[in-house]
Order: C-alpha cells, then structure tokens, then sequence
C-alpha cells in the first residue's frame, strides 16, 4: 500500500473491525476521493469509510503532490498534472477502471478534467462544492469577502491558519477537529509557494465548454463561505445533471453532513 494513499474496504456487518481481504476488494466498485486546496487525505475523516460500508466499494483516498505526505513536493501548476500524477499512483495499486470520482472544491475540478480526458477510465462523478471557470466568474468561484481572509491565512502561523480555514470551510464546528487538523498541518506542512501554486491552477482552470461521458451528480452547500452555490447550479446545468443543495451546511459538506452526501449518492 501507498503511504501517500489510505485504502477503505466495506466492515463486516457481524464484526466492524474486520476489513475485507484484499483479493475481495479488487472485485469491488473502486471510489476514489480527491480533496481540495491544501488539504489531504486525513481532512476527510471517516467519510472514506463510512463510504465503503454505504455503498458495498473499495475507496481510495490520495495525496496530490504538495499536500500530505507528499509536501515536499513542488504543486503543479496545471490540474492535467495532477490527474496524470493519480492515474500513475492508481495503476500501481491495481485500481482498475471504470473508477468513480468524487471530488470536493479543487478535487472537483480534477476529476472533471480526468473525466474529460480519459472517459473510458471513468464510471461516475460526484462534485461536492466545485466551479468551472468558463462557467462562472471569478466573483463566484471564490466569494468577494473570502478572498481577504485567504490572503490573511498566509501570513498567519499554522494554528491562526488553521483556525481560519476551519472557520471559512465549515459550519459544524468541533473543537476536536479543529485539534487534528492542527496536528496534520504541523506534521505536513504545505509551504506557502504550494498554496499559490495550487490557487493558480485552480482559478486558472477551464472544462472548454465540454460535457463528460460519465454520468455526474453535482452537490453543494447553500451557505458556503468560499464558494457560492450558483457554480454548482452552473455545472449541472450545462452538464444536465442532477444538482442536489444542502441547506446550511458549509464549503466542507462531507464533515458538515456526511449521513446527508452519503443519502444523496445511494439515491443517486
């Protein structure tokens, strides 16, 4: 296994703590969950998980170069990188196609292009949070009055930084989670060239007007902080796909309500 990529495999329903056996997992649906700017692998909880066990699937969940585990490394600066970057680090661990996406804020835009790019390696997608920048404008891609406090984060020490993101990304807040977050950051710090480089290629990001193969389902949060909703309502509109909106949670909408996304992919 990776140690840049954490593996969940569904829990027996007669004993939680046991893992299916490997050779059962490959003959699984194989999810794949990509998180946004700065965030890693852990960000996502026991979201990963809880996903295996709801949906009966095998779910990875990876570092992208610059966050987590691979920090060190330098963020490329075009998003085609990154998923050239997955599909490599996926082959290696027999995560064999159709794979099934799900993308949260900037992962969303990855697993657009890699779904545009290679549909025949792609089952479904589920963006949570993401925009399109020929789409949207820049004014809804990143809500005028966040912009400040990201420019604020970086001149901030690790704990204000975080203590930041939190605040800006969710609406259900845990002293406990704010704690870990915390902890990854200082064990993997992202450097600041990282954070700018990743920005860049985010907002710089355009789909070309095309449609996927793949069937998608597009989830957003209507009291996102960073992101506003009218660019999730912009994606399933051009794409004709299903578009589903969280009343209050924030821009985190699988820490906000993750029993609400997990309902909405079974439905789905």
């Amino acid at each position: 296994m990776s140690q840049t990529l954490t593996e969940f495999t569904p829990r027996s329903r007669l004993n939680p703590e046991a893992q299916q056996e490997p050779s059962d997992a490959m003959a699984l649906p194989c999810w794949v969950l990509l998180r946004g700017l700065t965030r890693e692998q852990r960000h996502w909880g026991d979201f990963g998980q809880r996903l295996a066990d709801h949906l009966q699937a095998r779910v990875l969940c990876p570092d992208l170069p610059g966050n987590g585990q691979l920090y060190r490394r330098q963020s490329p600066l075009h998003l085609s990188d990154l998923v050239e970057h997955l599909r490599l680090e996926l082959r290696l661990l027999h995560a064999h196609a159709p794979l099934r996406l799900l993308g949260l804020s900037m992962g969303a835009m990855v697993a657009t292009e890699w779904g545009l790019h290679y549909p025949q390696e792609i089952a479904s997608l589920v963006l949570i949070n993401g925009s399109l920048g020929d789409l949207s404008p820049p004014w809804q891609r990143l809500r005028p009055g966040a912009l400040p406090c990201i420019a604020r984060a970086l001149l901030l020490d690790t704990a204000g930084r975080e203590a930041l993101i939190y605040r800006l990304s969710c609406r259900r807040h845990a002293d406990t989670t704010l704690a870990q977050w915390l902890s990854y950051a200082r064990e993997y710090p992202v450097s600041r060239s990282n954070v700018l480089r990743q920005f860049r290629a985010a907002s710089c990001y355009r789909s070309g007007g095309r449609l996927p193969a793949a069937k998608a389902l597009i989830l957003c949060s209507r009291n996102d902080a960073l992101v506003n909703p009218a660019c999730s309502a912009a994606i399933a509109n051009h794409w004709r796909a299903p578009l589903g909106i969280h009343p209050s949670a924030g821009h985190d909408l699988p820490h906000d309500d993750p029993d609400w996304v997990l309902a909405q992919i079974a439905r789905w």
